[in-house]
């Protein structure tokens, strides 16, 4: 007792001291005019309760690890300053990317060391094997040292939320990932009003690269910015947990809506159809629902049949019948991918190699930065190897989520194997989609909190929204 009232006053009066030297130097600087130094010292009084925060959840305290999962996920997704595909300089937001990886990195170790090795599913170690060979092939491609940073960031990421999901329990992982994403989508709303070369994607009009009305707000790119916003919908709609939020839920909803149909994300909207139809199948009355959706299949075919081509052309974005059936010129880039990939069929071409061969290749384009396929892109960057491991792992997942009936976790794999038809989903800089790709993966394989004996001190908080 005594002890610990000593602390607690030396930690007072250590605090005193360093706020009144800190309070002395600001002063000073304001004085003298130095704006920067004065920022500096003014920042510098919330390190140490930023030392304290950081050091607890790497502890795993419950509450400090929740809200540092969300804080990890934005860093790691979001993108405040554009830049060309071939631009690899380091600056401000990339050093601030690497923090967050190495923090990543150094909570999931933590992790995994208090959860041990005996309380998890073989499609775990079936996911590390993936990851670990999608490293491991990072030093064939043409810049080992950039490829081993974006590998390592998807292991470091997948493991830090299998560790949410077995020390924090699943509800409170999928609780922060919505919250990441609200933030996420919050921010690009705002970003497409008020920075427009920011918030929308560029593209060339009438001979001039200017901003469009698709949002991509801090993600990115648009099909980011979709892809992230629909995630957002189907955990918003399928977590029974959230029901007591009503009206902050149907406020998130209406958030994820917006960012969803201003990103104009075609196949995000399709994979998240998708989604819900099963979910909603499940419910029961499948003969009224069957006979609902083949009714409207033979709307859409009667459609397509009276106006042919004109029908495209509406659902395209540039007036061409050509954008719908060529998939915005992926098919051309599949056929090419595939030729490629025949020359190294079983390691492929190594973990981000596509963004430097593809674009170079005299049938594509700049833009062509990887395979846009889920699957193709691993076939490129992994070949047979790391395709073979991904579809067992993704197979494992989906095998026990339907032997235990879990809708959410089958849910989600429906919409990332539709949105994965025309974007590679994983690979790159771990950011949203990616991390939310994992935790699909995660909900299926993570051991039941009983089994894990390494839990939280504490209890994250209740509330699915921490700020």
């Amino acid at each position: 007792m005594i002890l610990t009232e000593t602390r607690a006053v030396l930690t007072i009066t250590a605090g005193a001291m360093l706020l009144a030297v800190v309070g002395t130097l600001a002063a000073g600087a304001a004085i003298t005019g130095d704006v920067l130094a004065l920022g500096c010292l003014l920042g510098a009084v919330g390190v140490p309760v930023g030392l304290i925060f950081v050091e607890r959840a790497i502890a795993w305290d419950g509450r400090h690890a929740y809200r540092m999962i969300i804080v990890l996920t934005i860093i790691l997704s979001a993108v405040f300053r554009l830049r060309a595909i071939d631009d690899k300089s380091i600056d401000v937001q990339i050093m601030l990317k690497l923090l967050a990886i190495g923090l990543t990195g150094l909570m999931a170790a933590v992790a995994i060391l208090r959860i041990g090795l005996r309380n998890h599913d073989r499609a775990f170690f079936v996911w590390c094997a993936f990851f670990v060979y999608m490293m491991l092939t990072s030093f064939i491609t043409a810049t080992p040292a950039l490829a081993l940073v974006e590998t390592s960031s998807n292991l470091a990421a997948f493991l830090l939320l299998y560790g949410a999901a077995c020390l924090l329990n699943r509800e409170n992982l999928v609780r922060a990932l919505i919250a990441s994403c609200l933030i996420l989508c919050l921010l690009s709303i705002t970003a497409y009003v008020i920075v427009p070369s920011l918030g929308r994607m560029s593209d060339w009009v009438n001979g001039a690269f200017v901003p469009t009305w698709r949002l991509q707000g801090v993600f990115g790119t648009a099909n980011a910015a979709g892809g992230a916003a629909a995630v957002g919908i189907i955990l918003a709609l399928l977590t029974p947990a959230l029901s007591g939020n009503r009206w902050l839920r149907i406020a998130a909803l209406g958030v994820f809506a917006a960012c969803l149909l201003l990103s104009n994300n075609r196949m995000a909207m399709a994979g998240l159809g998708a989604a819900l139809l099963y979910a909603n199948w499940v419910k029961g009355n499948q003969a009224l629902k069957l006979a609902i959706a083949a009714f409207v299949v033979s709307l859409v075919l009667l459609a397509y049949l009276g106006t042919g081509d004109e029908l495209l052309e509406l659902l395209s974005r540039s007036g061409s019948s050509d954008e719908i059936t060529s998939g915005t010129g992926r098919t051309r880039i599949w056929s090419v991918v595939l030729q490629l990939w025949s020359e190294q069929p079983l390691f492929g071409y190594g973990a981000g190699a596509a963004k430097y061969i593809l674009p170079k290749n005299p049938l594509l384009f700049a833009a062509a930065a990887h395979a846009h396929n889920l699957f193709l892109n691993i076939l490129f960057s992994g070949g047979v190897v790391g395709l073979l491991l991904f579809v067992y792992g993704v197979g494992a997942v989906a095998w026990r989520a339907a032997s235990g009936k879990d809708h959410r976790t089958i849910a989600l794999l429906i919409f990332f194997m539709v949105y994965g038809i025309t974007e590679p989903t994983i690979g790159g800089l771990v950011s949203f989609v990616p991390m939310a790709f994992c935790a699909a993966v995660i909900l299926g394989i993570a051991p039941p909190p009983g089994r894990v004996a390494g839990g939280s001190r504490n209890e994250p908080p209740r509330q699915w929204a921490p700020l």
